[in-house]
């Protein structure tokens, strides 16, 4: 008990207890809103200025051409509130001023002397103003139920505002967030915490409501709140300090302090902002936890350069990109005007797909040994398969060469042996002969999707390769309307060193881009397949092309269904579902704290990096167990599954065979989940160490 009628309440459950208590003499509980009810996600109202400063410098600038700073329009903002805040003909009780009239204030203030339209920027104002207002309020779950336990129990509900508000934005603001039911009018404190006016205010409060002192019980969460009036009033007042919310915005406020001295901590700082979701499977929270924050950073690294670079049309490449772009639709409102939002196209193409129409004037050395690379490889058979060229048309030139089996692997496809068949001028003729139908088929598809109609546009892909780019290129590059393509590459490990034409390409690798040899971006190639499985569609790869003749349109040709591959994938599919779905939950979230924070992806890439490192080199027994459950295919010229279970070592006995444990290990997909698996303290740190050792 701090005064007469008043005192201090940690939880809901307490608060709950203490106005039951009270229920036989009081009709009415007040209550302030936007501390007991709302919680302002650890921002301050400067915070929420700043935020709205950002959207409007944003819109002043790709709407208008009119440059002006944050820092300028922040202090604009101030001027204008305390303009209107103080205008004497607001009453006790009244709305300082509507979102409205701040609004056309504030435009006739940008606007000055130029040339624009007045009603468009304070539509935009208006539309920002409420955006803001929406990111900023969290519903606290423990009041919601109080409010809506009142009501079953008949009791009035007076709700009080200690900040501006706008009455018809906030109406529909409640609804949204089920609370209507519970609020009526709306009361404003007075600025000013002095004792009297406070007291006039909760005054004229009761006569309006017809109600005695005693009959009311007031509840606020700022401890700032004045209570003396109150309780020299007769009003019982409730001080709800939520210990559990103090420690999460004490947790914020510390990681943002952080920030502010070392760059690094803003990634920690921003996920400090994330909402926890409720817990469910694992997958779903591995989608949640730590591949959302990664695949959202990199969206919103290809959103910067798509920006940066006035891009009008992006393309996502199947399959990964059926996920990503996803997330780009959820990003583009908080970067872009509404009007300017680039157009999202999602393309079935994959390697399979562009290589047969990348042969259409010859198979080249250069893509030619692209299948061979995988150490899995077929050596013709492999080159045949995945430029889709039948295997017996060539079976006399094989011979003729010297490769009697095509299925034998080459090792050396830089001998003369493998350049003469390669150049051998009947081979080249049965290549361009298979690959000239599907060049067309694809060409056609790509003019339906709209993809020469730009002088620039970017494609987003996981990219490592950047393999179907190169296929592009070689397909449709010479052609005059072959746009400059940006390929924006989640990382780019540049293991392949095509030869692009710079005039034609440009490639970025946003989080990772081995040509830079950052460190710990390197992480990445370290289990590539967690990346790429975490993203990729449900539905099949794309092989092909063929026109459908009902709808006059060029479709993809999927891989057929049958096969173990597909199968394994088809097991898999429901724990992709469960990922995607934590993914696309954490981005939800990751756009607004965003927009709460103004981060851009230089101030959040540092720390989301080290949460991949964590991810895949150090990972926890669970996710060792769960994600060595999944299998990750490869279809380009071989058809092979990466069965991680089989790379899982089983006790310390490992040890007693090293000769088996180095064979094993060099030979893993993802050596630190085999290492691991032995469930050996240390070990993975030992491996790390040597890993960025050895790759200096």
């Amino acid at each position: 008990m701090t005064l007469k009628n008043s005192q201090v309440i940690r939880t809901a459950a307490d608060l709950r207890s203490e106005i039951e208590r009270h229920i036989p003499r009081i009709k009415a509980v007040s209550i302030d809103i936007f501390n007991t009810v709302l919680e302002r996600d650890a921002v301050t109202i400067e915070d929420c200025q700043k935020m709205l400063a950002r959207r409007i410098v944003r819109t002043m600038f790709d709407r208008f051409g009119i440059a002006c700073t944050v820092q300028n329009l922040q202090q604009l903002i101030k001027t204008i509130e305390n303009a209107l805040r103080n205008n004497p003909a607001n009453t006790p009780g009244d709305t300082p001023y509507r979102f409205a009239d701040f609004a056309e204030a504030l435009a006739r203030a940008l606007i000055k002397n130029n040339t624009v339209d007045s009603a468009t920027l304070t539509g935009r104002i208006i539309a920002h103003m409420r955006a803001v207002e929406t990111e900023v309020l969290l519903v606290k779950t423990g009041t919601a139920s109080i409010l809506e336990w009142l009501t079953h129990q008949n009791l009035r509900i007076i709700a009080i505002s200690d900040r501006v508000i706008d009455p018809a934005h906030f109406q529909s603001f409640l609804e949204d967030k089920g609370l209507i039911a519970h609020a009526g009018r709306i009361y404003v404190y007075p600025e000013c915490n002095a004792a009297i006016p406070r007291k006039q205010f909760f005054e004229s409060l009761l006569q309006q409501e017809g109600l005695h002192p005693h009959e009311v019980i007031h509840i606020d969460s700022d401890q700032r709140f004045n209570q003396r009036p109150l309780t020299e009033l007769g009003i019982t007042t409730i001080l709800f300090d939520d210990a559990a919310d103090n420690r999460q915005t004490q947790t914020a406020h510390w990681y943002h302090q952080l920030a502010q001295k070392n760059a690094f901590w803003r990634g920690r700082h921003l996920l400090q902002l994330i909402r926890p979701a409720a817990a469910r499977s694992f997958h779903y929270n591995y989608g949640y936890e730590i591949l959302g924050p990664i695949y959202a950073t990199f969206i919103l690294g290809v959103i910067e350069a798509v920006k940066k670079h006035h891009i009008k049309q992006v393309f996502f490449l199947a399959r990964e990109g059926e996920l990503f772009m996803k997330l780009f639709n959820m990003l583009c409102p908080d970067c872009f005007e509404p009007d300017q939002i680039p157009s999202a196209h999602y393309l079935f193409v994959s390697r399979r797909s562009t290589a047969s129409a990348a042969a259409h004037r010859g198979l080249s050395h250069e893509i030619a040994i692209t299948p061979l690379f995988n150490p899995k490889q077929q050596g013709w058979y492999s080159i045949f398969q995945a430029f889709d060229l039948p295997p017996e048309a060539f079976s006399a030139i094989c011979r003729n060469h010297g490769y009697p089996e095509i299925r034998q692997p080459i090792a050396d496809w830089e001998s003369v042996q493998f350049r003469e068949m390669l150049n051998d001028p009947d081979f080249q003729k049965i290549a361009q002969q298979h690959a000239g139908k599907n060049w067309h088929l694809l060409h056609r598809y790509l003019e339906q999707q709209h993809f020469f109609t730009e002088k620039q546009v970017a494609i987003v892909d996981i990219g490592w390769n950047g393999t179907t780019q190169k296929f592009l290129q070689e397909a449709f590059g010479q052609d005059e309307n072959y746009p400059h393509v940006m390929g924006l590459y989640f990382g780019f490990i540049g293991g392949r060193k095509y030869q692009f034409d710079s005039k034609k390409n440009t490639l970025l690798g946003i989080l990772c881009d081995e040509r830079n040899k950052t460190r710990p971006g390197d992480i990445f190639s370290r289990f590539e397949e967690i990346f790429e499985e975490g993203a990729r569609a449900l539905h099949p790869t794309t092989i092909g092309y063929q026109f459908d003749q009902q709808n006059d349109r060029i479709v993809p040709i999927f891989k057929p269904l049958s096969g173990d591959t597909k199968n394994t994938e088809s097991f898999t599919n429901q724990y992709i579902n469960e990922i995607q779905t934590g993914v696309l939950d954490f981005t939800s979230e990751f756009a607004r704290a965003i927009d709460l924070t103004g981060y851009r992806l230089n101030d959040i890439k540092p720390f989301i990096l080290t949460l991949a490192e964590r991810a895949v080199a150090f990972p926890t027994t669970e996710e060792c167990n769960q994600l060595m459950q999944l299998n990750h295919s490869e279809d380009f010229g071989t058809e092979n599954t990466m069965n991680f279970q089989q790379e899982k070592l089983h006790g310390w006995n490992a040890l007693l065979k090293p000769g088996n444990l180095y064979r094993m290990l060099k030979s893993a997909n993802w050596k630190y989940g085999t290492v691991s698996s032995l469930g050996i303290p240390g070990l993975n740190s030992v491996l790390r160490l040597f890993d960025l050792l050895k790759s200096k």
